[in-house]
């Protein structure tokens, strides 16, 4: 072989691998999908919902499940935040969507409204739990109709949010949130970074509105007031008969069929997606993608889309995680198709990260802390479940 044509070929495969690895680099997108803002993924476009505060109607659900089944890939999920996605759709349809949705209250046309709307997150059982303040339901509509009239053009700070806390069962207050109102002692206190102040009714929306416009205008605010957690909680599980008229179920893998919410919408209830993949309604159901017994292996498992639903991604994850469950022993994990870690930042008694050779292996961490071990096969780690 001539010197020329070695040096061709050898630069051939010097393309070839930087390519390959440019393509695993993990890309962030940048921006958060919404109802009027859906996103370009590897298995088409994915819209998001943010239901209304009283949950879904059977009309909505079964619009969803058509829309899931006709024009998506057959399944949406449930997300940490409390929201609904779909995935699979063309771009045509997955820009009609916004307006389809709207029409029948899942949402609202203006993109600008909505944007505001999606900024509120209310304690989940507020009007069904008796534990929970009782104008919980009243304060998070004042706060709604608040944002959704402020002046045109007015942005809130990029991914920001507000929490209305009722407590109860369901303390919302778990949630990461920017600003959040908390009932405390019979009234209401508002948490904003380090700050606490008990607040008076009347002045209390004023008062997060004009702390939203502060951050909104501030540069530096949002973040700081972003990074606030007011205070820790434990994440409560929903599962089964758990209030009286209330039973809830998690998404296996955070994610339900078409079939399924067709059969959620024949029930005729309204159906609330909780925080953390779960629902929760009048009346108990059964779904082989639902989980209400709380001993079930699959629900502590966190997964990303995984090989087929993100270029990204270098393992079909979510399989990957069901195969290993059996063997978590009620340790929670979290399989990862990439370093970006895109379905959880949070810590996981097992985090698998898929590289090209394999997963790498972490113990009681996130996905960037340091693997233990390196190139592991899935039988690798189940062995490694067993032994440990």
């Amino acid at each position: 072989m001539s010197q020329d044509m070695q040096l061709f070929l050898c630069g051939r495969r010097v393309k070839w691998r930087y390519h390959r690895l440019m393509t695993r680099v993990p890309l962030r997108k940048g921006w958060c999908p919404s109802l009027h803002a859906p996103m370009q993924t590897h298995d088409g476009w994915l819209v998001r919902v943010t239901p209304d505060l009283e949950g879904l109607k059977p009309a909505q659900l079964a619009f969803l499940a058509g829309k899931a089944e006709g024009e998506g890939n057959g399944r949406m999920t449930l997300t940490m935040r409390g929201n609904l996605q779909l995935r699979g759709f063309g771009e045509a349809a997955a820009r009609r969507f916004a307006m389809e949705a709207a029409d029948i209250g899942l949402g609202l046309a203006d993109p600008e409204r909505e944007t505001r709307r999606r900024l509120l997150f209310m304690s989940p059982l507020a009007g069904l739990d008796p534990d929970c303040a009782r104008d919980t339901l009243a304060l998070a509509r004042e706060v709604e109709a608040a944002l959704a009239a402020a002046e045109a053009h007015w942005k809130p700070p990029e991914k920001f949010g507000v929490v209305v806390d009722g407590g109860g069962l369901v303390p919302s207050g778990v949630m990461r949130a920017d600003l959040m109102l908390r009932h405390e002692e019979g009234g209401w206190v508002l948490h904003h970074g380090p700050d606490r102040h008990a607040v008076g009714r009347a002045t209390l929306v004023p008062r997060v509105m004009n702390l939203i416009a502060t951050a909104s205008l501030t540069p530096g605010a949002e973040r700081a007031l972003h990074r606030a957690e007011p205070y820790a909680g434990r994440r409560p599980s929903l599962m089964g008969a758990f209030l009286p008229g209330c039973f809830g179920a998690l998404a296996v893998l955070g994610e339900i069929g078409a079939a399924t919410c067709h059969m959620l919408a024949e029930t005729g209830a309204n159906v609330r997606v909780t925080p953390w993949r779960g629902i929760v309604l009048d009346r108990p159901v059964e779904a082989p993608d639902l989980m209400t017994d709380p001993q079930d292996c699959r629900k502590a498992l966190i997964a990303c889309p995984g090989e087929g639903g993100c270029a990204q991604a270098a393992s079909p994850t979510r399989l990957d995680a069901l195969s290993l469950a059996p063997a978590l022993s009620e340790r929670s994990l979290h399989v990862s198709g990439c370093a970006k870690g895109c379905a959880s930042r949070g810590q996981s008694n097992v985090t698998l990260v898929a590289r090209e050779t394999g997963y790498d292996l972490i113990w009681n961490g996130t996905v960037t802390d340091k693997p233990v071990e390196t190139g592991l096969g899935v039988e690798d780690v189940r062995r490694r479940l067993r032994q440990r």
